[in-house]
């Protein structure tokens, strides 16, 4: 049986090669594959599996290393919303070979790396070891975490997987006893750590890929009102919920929940309340004290005391949610009784109708603003004009992957204001800076998504960046890259391309959006790939790369208008994204510098810089530099931040302090008590 597993798996494999997804090089298909499948339960979008994939040159035998906070990957520790209580940290740490058999070279060499890559005392230039920027980055995302949860004595584990085409039975003692030395290891480094080695063969992968993610499940109720067939209010009894949105491994379907508020899990006094609440066989009905679940659905048909409920998604009530998911999983026959939960069913197939429910449910939580953008209109408007030339645009992560269109055919918002931002905008310095935060602040949003943009130009962009990345393919390093070296470069590429085929860089938005994108031969994206090429004298940099400089884009420019005649080479636009609003300038779109903060100089920024103590800053130190310069707090408040932009000071949250690559390079002791290399902090 074996055999006929690895048989199945080759024709998935081929499959994917055949989608490009992501890519059409056999082992990167089968890494992405394996990292897709392993991680299937965390409902993960192909940009955040991608953030993840670290495999490349000095990878340290590692493919996959990702940071998970109850439940939620890492991947922006300034942005992220820490858990104050009951923190869970899950590290997956995953090697995948497309070999037929399990071999102990892997292993040997994640168990060299792990020592250095989890021990908390060593920063980066104590490493002995030679690791990429995304190695490096990913230990960092890690360390970060543990940094910062580590007084709430967060739960630690550390998972291994060996991913092959073997077979699992089959693995020979050498190699389990490599695998038991990597666990030893890295139980060894932490006082209290749960850590395990699984491995992956064949037929775990094909079972894994036949999972299928179920839309549709049946609820138990006790009581429920309907008003025809286009709503229900039902009250259900915990326990019964808990089991509703719990799969058959026994994990959280985080996929029932709409992707466009489920990042945004906020542990607060509401859920320690929730917990109480639970715990206490005194307390009152449950429904009595929390507002409920509201459920999206396109069918529901009740039949006795069960209503089957189809397309399912939780728009609202998502802590409540978790909340009594984790409660029901740390104590599996705690005390629920009868007691029962409040859950409003709309039935409705109208998207409009839909999105409309889910930012009216939603809009009472302020940091939700960014999550909630998927619904605006300018959204939905690019989603459906793109489905009419063949593109799928996943503004809600995961939708078109969840109901089976061709992945190779997807675009994401990310991918697309990249785009915008470098070829409409001619930035591509700042697209390639770009990061999901830009969303959080209505300025940068409205200037990458502005509503008076053409439709037609979210295509030209698709099928420009898509060109472009054909090309690419064939030139990127055998030894991997995959898609941040498809992020680093694009969009460079695609506007120098965009700049020759049009004559000229000051080229306006009516001709970029009457662009012919077949007319771009792929020999003027080699052309202007060997201009990149020329001017970096090593084209294989990795994530911080030369295209994130404004010198070297600058360079580029100059280059390719010298050796192919394109005009106004001086139109680059070089301006910060932060603050920017797009305006119409003869009808083209161009960059203009907004403030919503304070004009600042740099004799103010000098005077502010000099009354500022060393960081970490304690709690008000804005008003306490106000108060000595005779200014408004809102006039320092600016001034910070400038200085953090700039360099000259490092990004604080909560006590923590952060480096340019995101990791932590110092804490308050005071709020954040140091970490040292042991899980309880001791």
């Amino acid at each position: 049986m074996a055999k006929n597993d690895t048989v199945l798996l080759d024709g998935i494999i081929q499959q994917r090669i055949a989608e490009t997804l992501p890519s059409n090089r056999q082992d990167e298909v089968f890494e992405y594959f394996g990292l897709e499948q392993v991680l299937k339960d965390y409902d993960l979008s192909r940009e955040e599996i991608e953030s993840g994939w670290v495999d490349g040159r000095d990878d340290g035998g590692i493919d996959g290393f990702f940071t998970f906070v109850n439940g939620h990957l890492l991947r922006d520790p300034v942005n992220f919303t820490w858990p104050k209580r009951s923190a869970e940290i899950h590290v997956w740490v995953l090697t995948c070979k497309h070999h037929e058999t399990f071999q102990q070279a892997p292993l040997n060499s994640i168990h060299t790396s792990i020592f250095e890559l989890f021990d908390l005392s060593l920063d980066k230039k104590g490493l002995k070891g030679s690791y990429s920027e995304e190695v490096l980055r990913a230990r960092s995302l890690f360390h970060v975490a543990y940094h910062r949860l580590a007084a709430d004595r967060p739960t630690l584990s550390i998972r291994y997987a060996y991913v092959s085409r073997g077979d699992s039975a089959a693995v020979g003692e050498n190699v389990r006893a490599r695998a038991s030395q990597v666990v030893e290891l890295t139980r060894s480094l932490f006082s209290s750590c749960e850590s395990r080695c699984d491995f992956v063969g064949a037929a775990e992968l094909v079972l894994m890929y036949r999972r299928t993610k179920r839309f549709s499940i049946p609820l138990p109720v006790l009581e429920y009102l309907s008003r025809g067939q286009s709503g229900y209010v039902v009250l259900a009894r915990l326990e019964d919920y808990s089991r509703f949105v719990t799969d058959d491994n026994g994990n959280l379907r985080r996929y029932l929940f709409d992707s466009n508020v489920r990042d945004y899990l906020v542990t607060s006094r509401v859920n320690e309340d929730i917990r109480e609440s639970l715990a206490d066989p005194a307390a009152p009905d449950f429904w009595w004290l929390n507002n409920g679940i509201t459920i999206l659905a396109t069918g529901a048909t009740v039949v006795g005391k069960t209503i089957h409920l189809e397309d399912i998604q939780i728009v609202n009530g998502l802590q409540t949610t978790e909340t009594l998911f984790r409660y029901y999983q740390s104590a599996p026959r705690a005390w629920g009784g009868e007691r029962s939960l409040l859950v409003k069913i709309v039935v409705s197939t109208e998207s409009t109708h839909r999105d409309r429910i889910i930012r009216a449910t939603n809009n009472q939580n302020a940091i939700e603003t960014a999550g909630l953008r998927a619904t605006d209109k300018v959204q939905r408007d690019i989603e459906e004009y793109l489905d009419r030339h063949g593109w799928y645009y996943e503004r809600r992560k995961n939708y078109y992957r969840n109901i089976g269109k061709p992945p190779a055919r997807f675009v994401t918002p990310m991918y697309l204001a990249a785009g915008y931002v470098a070829l409409v905008m001619k930035n591509p310095r700042a697209a390639a800076r770009l990061k999901s935060r830009f969303m959080r602040r209505d300025e940068t949003y409205k200037a990458v998504f502005p509503g008076s943009a053409p439709l037609h130009a979210w295509v030209v962009i698709t099928e420009v960046l898509k060109a472009t990345e054909q090309v690419l393919d064939s030139v990127r390093p055998a030894w991997g890259g995959g898609e941040r070296f498809m992020a680093t470069w694009r969009n460079l590429v695609g506007f120098l391309a965009v700049s020759k085929t049009l004559g000229r860089f000051s080229y306006g938005t009516a001709d970029f959006i009457n662009l012919d994108t077949g007319a771009i031969a792929p020999s003027t994206i080699s052309d202007m790939w060997s201009v990149v090429c020329t001017e970096a004298r090593s084209p294989y940099r990795s994530i911080v790369s030369l295209a994130k400089q404004a010198s070297f884009v600058a360079a580029c420019v100059r280059r390719a208008a010298q050796m192919f005649g394109i005009a106004d080479a001086q139109a680059l636009n070089r301006e910060d994204l932060k603050g920017a609003a797009v305006s119409r300038d003869r009808g083209r779109a161009s960059t203009v510098a907004t403030m919503n903060k304070p004009t600042l100089d740099d004799s103010f920024l000098d005077r502010v810089d000099a009354e500022l103590p060393p960081q970490p800053w304690k709690p008000g130190i804005h008003r306490i530099v106000a108060r000595r310069l005779g200014c408004a707090k809102r006039y320092v408040s600016a001034a910070i931040s400038a200085l953090v932009e700039k360099g000259r000071r490092n990004a604080q949250r909560d006590g923590v302090v952060y480096g340019s690559d995101g990791g932590v390079i110092a804490t308050d002791p005071d709020r954040v008590p140091p970490a040292d290399g042991t899980a309880d902090g001791g």
